[in-house]
C-alpha cells in the first residue's frame, strides 16, 4: 500500500511539473510575461509612430489643404461597431491617446455585451481609425513602404506588405507571437490609417487582412 500511495505521489508530482512546463499560462510568471507583452504591443496600437511623422514631414506634399478628417466618410465594416456610442468616454480614450486626438475606435459587435459587463477594451479586437499629416494634401503614398518595414524590423516585428498601391499601403506585422496589422488610405490627399490588433490570438493574420482591406475599401468607394 505504501508503495501504490507512493507511486501515486511521484505520478503527481511529474504530472504537475509537466504541466508547469507544457502549459505556462498556469504559472504566475507567465502571467507577469504575457501581461507585460500585451501592454507593450498595446502601447505599440496606440501611440504615433515616429518614423511615420518624420515621413510625412519629408514626403511630397502640394501646398494646399485636404479635406478635413471630419469631413471623411467613414462607412463602418458589417460586423464592427463605434465604441463610443456604447461605452464612455474614459474607456474609449485609453486607446485613443491625447496624441491621437482624432482617432475613432471601434469593437466587434458579437463582443459588446461582454465589453460592457467588463467596461474595459484592454484585449479586444479593435479596429483604430486614425488621421495623419495634418492638413497637408499628398499625392500618393509611395515611398514609405521600404524604410517604414526597415523602421519596423528595427523595432522587432516581422512584417508582411499586403498591398502596396499610389493610395493604399497594408502591412502586417508580429512581435512575440501577437499578430497585428495598418493599412494607410489616401482619401482625396488626406492619410486615413487603420490599424487591428489580435490580442487574444484568435484571429490570425488572415481576417486581420480581411478586415483591414474591406475597409480600406470601403473608405474609398464612399468618398470617390
Amino acid at each position: 500500500m505504501s508503495k501504490l500511495i507512493l507511486t501515486a505521489l511521484t505520478m503527481l508530482f511529474c504530472t504537475s511539473v509537466q504541466s508547469s512546463t507544457q502549459y505556462p499560462d498556469l504559472t504566475h510568471n507567465y502571467e507577469s510575461i504575457w501581461r507585460a507583452n500585451i501592454d507593450e504591443l498595446r502601447n505599440e496600437f496606440t501611440n504615433l509612430d515616429d518614423y511615420e511623422i518624420e515621413w510625412f514631414k519629408s514626403a511630397a506634399s502640394v501646398n494646399k489643404k485636404s479635406i478635413s478628417f471630419k469631413n471623411i466618410k467613414k462607412p463602418v465594416l458589417e460586423n464592427f461597431v463605434k465604441a463610443s456610442d456604447y461605452l464612455d468616454m474614459d474607456v474609449v480614450n485609453k486607446f485613443a491617446p491625447k496624441a491621437d486626438a482624432n482617432a475613432i475606435i471601434y469593437i466587434l459587435k458579437d463582443r459588446l455585451e461582454k465589453i460592457k459587463s467588463v467596461n474595459s477594451l484592454s484585449c479586444e479586437y479593435k479596429m483604430k481609425m486614425s488621421d495623419y499629416g495634418g492638413d497637408w494634401h499628398y499625392r500618393s503614398l509611395n515611398g514609405l513602404k521600404d524604410p517604414y518595414i526597415e523602421f519596423m524590423i528595427g523595432k522587432g516585428y516581422e512584417t508582411n506588405v499586403f498591398v502596396d498601391t499610389h493610395n493604399q499601403l497594408g502591412i502586417t506585422k508580429i512581435k512575440n507571437g501577437y499578430d497585428s496589422g495598418v493599412i494607410r488610405v489616401l482619401i482625396k490627399g488626406r492619410v486615413v490609417v487603420l490599424s487591428l490588433f489580435d490580442c487574444y490570438q484568435d484571429k490570425g493574420k488572415g481576417r486581420i487582412i480581411k478586415d483591414l482591406t474591406e475597409w480600406a475599401e470601403l473608405l474609398i468607394e464612399a468618398n470617390y
